[in-house]
């Protein structure tokens, strides 16, 4: 029986930490088993690798002292050699004989012995360069065996075995969309403006979620200057009180505002659960726990007032510490946010708030649309989680297995903690969906938030129109082949190409006159891209035994040579 969890921050601490780290370790051993690596080999040609790095730094390091002294002595040569000659001019033939042999004497030590050794150093450093060059290749020639068996689900497989109330789909399926959209009442209208950079959709304790990265386009400002040199002439009166005219210059500056596009990303979490169906709220962090005696009081006040405000649906909660640091003073139903945050939500709640050594402390913004509840995480913007297997390939064992683990603990970490504010709630657990329950056949189709991701795992330079000159938001339609053996996915690309324009901004001169200042600025006009790609999704069969990695990746690429697909990501091989 799988226990719930009711202390998030606890449970991270005292159980899964440690039980990630043995599943991640367990995980890389059974790769490097099959994978079969000559570990000693490797350990070897990495020692010979770091040998000839030091090597080619210290000869970088002398080749840089050397050229130095070369520089100096050309310097002294050449001066000596003036002088001398300068000497022979003014009749000092003494004075010019001895520059002109100090000269030849440091030509010849430049020719004879600087140069040589110049010489020596660089093709040593290129000798050098080639040979680390050719141990890298060995090495990772040596991991290409290890190296080829990550894929897109590593990090997903070992979360569900060490959280296993956790399931990942293998990919977003459309099933999973309708299902947020008319049994939680998801809003189709968030996706109208972005473009979605990554999705890995699941369930946790048989609700639905979605973690999810975005791109969006918002119109910003951009600053434009410009000059314009005014001249005149005044009448003075001079020093010996007579007029005379003079001339004078000023230059004129203008800055204008225009509007430019600016494109964001954002990292969510989309969790839906049918507990407390009509309450809204919204909090954002305050970083309430790191304030001061005088700062806490002052924030109870403010939500005492609020309360006893009679005009405002907001009843206050005798647990004040909580109300002040969680403060959704901005729900629309006391009674349900009881039943959602008992005394027992309230203590996990602020333990998760409270702490900053295990997790991440007030970091989040809290957002509950009647079903809908999504969380957005500070720690999980920087947070490259797209499990792109490229991040643990290495041509060194050792590294690699450091890099793994701590590459996937970090990932792990970043994860819990998003889904905390969630697992805090114990009515969240304990109400699943119909369906969950009494099982349903899935739809095993992609949702374009996958075609999506993927014209962006492309990359928007494929698709973007000539004439673009910003980023794009990628949107994607969909139309099968008419024997239904492949899918085409049609891509939008939505950028701006510029226009140069010029507005003359009046300035007051000196002359006491207004002018006209010439300020150059571009406006940003909409252009489409167009472009495509065909997929064909790999459904994975639950009817037949489990597969070693190495099954896996076999499968995968006699998929794509079949398909005559170059990429597969996350169950679905697509090509250009």
């Amino acid at each position: 029986m799988i226990n719930d969890i009711y202390d998030p921050l606890d449970e991270y601490v005292n159980v899964f930490k440690d039980k990630f780290k043995t599943v991640c370790e367990s995980t890389f051993a059974q790769l490097a088993a099959e994978a079969d690596v000559n570990v000693e080999l490797n350990r070897k040609t990495c020692a010979e690798i770091d040998d000839a790095a030091g090597l080619i730094a210290r000869f970088k390091s002398q080749i840089t002292r050397w050229t130095v002294l070369c520089v100096i002595l050309w310097i002294i040569a050449v001066g000596a050699a003036l002088f001398g000659v300068a000497c022979f001019t003014d009749n000092k033939p003494g004075a010019g004989c001895g520059f002109i042999a100090g000269a030849l004497l440091i030509f010849w030590a430049l020719l004879g012995k600087v140069h040589p050794k110049l010489k020596a150093l660089k093709a040593e450093r290129d000798n050098t360069e080639a040979l680390h060059q050719s141990l890298l290749e060995a090495a990772w020639q040596q991991m290409e065996p290890l190296n080829r068996l990550y894929d897109w689900e590593i990090f997903t497989r070992m979360m569900t075995q060490t959280v296993p109330r956790l399931e990942f789909d293998p990919f977003f399926t459309t099933q999973r969309l309708e299902d947020l959209k008319v049994i939680y009442g998801w809003d189709e209208a968030f996706n109208a403006e972005r473009s979605v950079l990554f999705s890995h959709s699941g369930l946790i304790n048989g609700n639905p979620f979605v973690i999810c990265r975005t791109k969006k386009m918002e119109w910003g400002q951009k600053q434009y200057s410009g000059q314009l040199t005014i001249h005149w002439t005044e009448t003075v009166r001079g020093s010996d009180g007579k007029y005379h005219t003079q001339r004078r210059s000023q230059t004129l500056t203008a800055t204008i505002s225009r509007p430019c596009p600016e494109y964001h990303k954002k990292t969510r979490l989309i969790y839906g659960n049918t507990a407390a169906p009509d309450l809204t709220f919204l909090r954002t962090q305050s970083n309430y726990a790191e304030k001061s005696g005088a700062g806490k009081w002052l924030k109870k006040k403010a939500l005492q007032r609020k309360a006893r405000n009679m005009s405002q649906d907001y009843a206050m909660m005798t647990n004040e510490e909580f109300e002040a640091a969680f403060d959704t003073s901005n729900r629309n139903n006391n009674q349900q946010f009881a039943l959602l945050f008992t005394p027992l939500a309230q203590n996990s709640m602020m333990s998760i708030l409270e702490d900053r050594e295990a997790g991440f402390g007030d970091d989040f913004d809290f957002e509950k649309a009647r079903m809908i509840n999504i969380i957005i995480a500070k720690h999980m913007q920087a947070e490259e989680m797209d499990m792109n297997p490229a991040q643990y390939r290495n041509y060194n064992f050792d590294r690699a297995a450091e890099e793994f683990c701590r590459i996937n603990s970090a990932h792990f970490r970043s994860i819990y903690f998003a889904f905390a504010p969630l697992l805090a709630v114990p009515m969240y657990q304990q109400i699943r969906s119909h369906e969950n329950i009494y099982g349903r056949d899935m739809k095993r189709e992609s949702a374009y938030w996958e075609h999506e991701a993927l014209a962006n795992f492309w990359g928007t330079d494929r698709f973007k129109h000539p004439d673009c000159v910003t980023d794009c938001i990628l949107k994607t339609e969909k139309t099968e082949s008419t024997d239904g053996s492949e899918t085409t996915i049609r891509v939008q690309a939505y950028g701006f190409r510029t226009e140069p324009r010029l507005t003359y901004v009046e300035k007051f001169g000196g002359d006491g006159r207004y002018h006209k200042v010439p300020v150059h600025w571009e406006e940003y006009l909409p252009v489409t891209g167009q472009g495509s790609f065909d997929i064909k999704e790999d459904h994975p069969t639950t009817d037949t035994a489990p597969e070693t990695q190495t099954q896996r990746i076999t499968r995968i690429q006699s998929l794509l040579a079949q398909s005559g697909h170059s990429l597969y990501r996350r169950h679905i091989s697509s090509r250009l």
